[in-house]
């Protein structure tokens, strides 16, 4: 990270001989016949001069020169100009204005003494101060910077570390609607929607699995969008993404039309993890029968909807999703996923190995029944269901909970209890789609401890609150398409 220092460099002494032209000048004699080059006004600092050079120009000496290189695109807020020193871009401000990072701010405004924890830019938006992290941190809160630990999954970074999913939200505000939203949900503990039986078999095989896939080197298997069960009468594929079997590059088809992949594929393996097991009941009975494949030579996700093996051959889906988990970018505006939020499944689903590690740096996702969902979804929610009614008392599609700051972890609980409740109050949990109440979904793995499962699952509805992510909304640069917290 590069350190960007407050200073008024190129201050020049008086005793400047050769300097002509007519000068735009302000301030003493010092800028007497300093021109800048007509390119922006010269400043006095006691004795010496510089320039504050328009938009486009950057100083060199007392002069303004075009921007190039490390300058371009920076504005100094509009208060300064900026000069490129060996490819490290430096406000020089005006007076009465100070550097934080690539911002010239008023030295009485907010963000005076605003230092992002050295590793971002301050900027005020109205009467308060919020810092632009550089990459690789993130706010914490409004004023501070802090380096973020994402993720990782067979060598694949989960997401950007400034996604939303793997960004803290202990700091953000209470929804103002937020007893409203709880009294909605009702009263209910947390139920683990995950098991300890890893026989796909088995009854008692809960949670959503996931397959780690190679994509370079399995053969893609064809799918069908369609279903044997009456119920699945929509049409999937204008809101589904897709491979076409014929394309060894495994180019990307979005949306996956008849017209645009009439043989669509999909990276299944030839004995993948189904959630629920592998189900070849004729009739296809409604479930869900989530597949996530996550493609480690391109750290591309692939997740599917109500999988049922084909009798002719590869598999019977209603929906598929891929997401670039190098990138931000959110599905198209209404599209739903093989989630009802249009959200990953996978970057929000517990995991045995991380909650065992003592730490889980990224937010979750649960259920609550339909009919208590608003007909309506936030950011970064894609897509909304329409059981519910527009009633503000319940919260929209997306909506993000945590655990109350006044909520004590157990003293006694191990290290996967105490990640994850934890994680709940750092990092929050989102409605992610219909189900029961207060159902927090992750893998079947036989690694879950009894104390998991009885510390996490004492924790009740009033422990939460709804949180308002408006403050992130209000930031610079923020992009209702995108995952990324500016």
């Amino acid at each position: 990270m590069v350190r960007h220092l407050q200073t008024l460099t190129f201050l020049i002494p008086l005793i400047l001989a050769g300097c002509s032209g007519s000068s735009s000048s302000t301030g003493s004699d010092a800028c007497a016949g300093v021109a800048c080059s007509s390119h922006g006004s010269c400043k006095s600092a006691g004795a010496g001069a510089y320039c504050v050079c328009d938009n486009g120009y950057s100083t060199s000496g007392l002069s303004c020169v075009a921007t190039t290189g490390s300058c371009q695109g920076i504005t100094c807020s509009g208060h300064g100009s900026c000069a490129d020193s060996g490819g490290t871009p430096t406000c020089t401000c005006e007076s009465g204005y100070a550097a934080s990072g690539m911002a010239c701010n008023a030295t009485n405004g907010p963000c005076v003494g605003v230092t992002c924890s050295g590793h971002g830019t301050c900027t005020s938006v109205g009467t308060a101060a919020s810092c632009t992290c550089d990459s690789g941190y993130v706010a914490s809160a409004p004023t501070t910077c802090e380096p973020t630990v994402a993720p990782v999954i067979g060598g694949c970074q989960v997401l950007p570390s400034n996604h939303v999913f793997n960004t803290p939200i202990d700091s953000l505000p209470a929804h103002p609607n937020s007893s409203a939203f709880i009294a909605t949900i009702g009263t209910h503990r947390i139920h683990l929607d995950l098991g300890v039986s890893t026989d796909i078999t088995s009854s008692e095989y809960y949670g959503i699995p996931y397959n780690v896939v190679h994509g370079g080197a399995i053969t893609w298997s064809p799918v069908n969008f369609g279903s044997t069960d009456p119920d699945m009468s929509w049409d999937p594929r204008s809101e589904s993404d897709c491979s076409v079997l014929s394309d060894s590059s495994h180019k990307i088809v979005s949306p996956c039309t008849t017209a645009a992949a009439a043989n669509p594929a999909m990276p299944i393996p030839p004995s993948p993890l189904v959630e629920g097991g592998i189900d070849r009941t004729a009739s296809q009975p409604y479930g869900d029968h989530h597949m996530l494949l996550l493609d480690v030579d391109t750290c591309r996700l692939w997740e599917l909807y109500h999988c049922y093996p084909n009798t002719s051959g590869g598999w019977d889906i209603f929906g598929a999703a891929t997401f670039d988990l190098k990138s931000n970018m959110l599905r198209p505006a209404d599209w739903t996923s093989a989630d009802a939020a249009g959200f990953p499944i996978l970057p929000l689903l517990l995991r045995a190995d991380e909650a065992t590690s003592g730490a889980i740096h990224h937010a979750m996702r649960f259920t609550i029944q339909s009919s208590k969902i608003r007909n309506q979804y936030v950011w970064p929610a894609r897509h909304l269901t329409s059981n519910g009614t527009t009633s503000q008392n319940l919260p929209p599609m997306g909506q993000l909970f945590r655990l109350k700051a006044s909520y004590v972890i157990p003293t006694a609980a191990g290290s996967q209890a105490r990640a994850i409740l934890q994680a709940l109050k750092t990092y929050g949990m989102y409605i992610a789609d219909g189900g029961s109440d207060l159902y927090i979904q992750g893998e079947p793995s036989a690694a879950w401890t009894d104390d998991t499962f009885s510390v996490v699952q004492s924790v009740t509805t009033d422990q939460f609150e709804a949180v308002d992510t408006a403050p992130i909304q209000q930031r610079p640069g923020f992009d209702v398409n995108s995952a990324a917290v500016p």
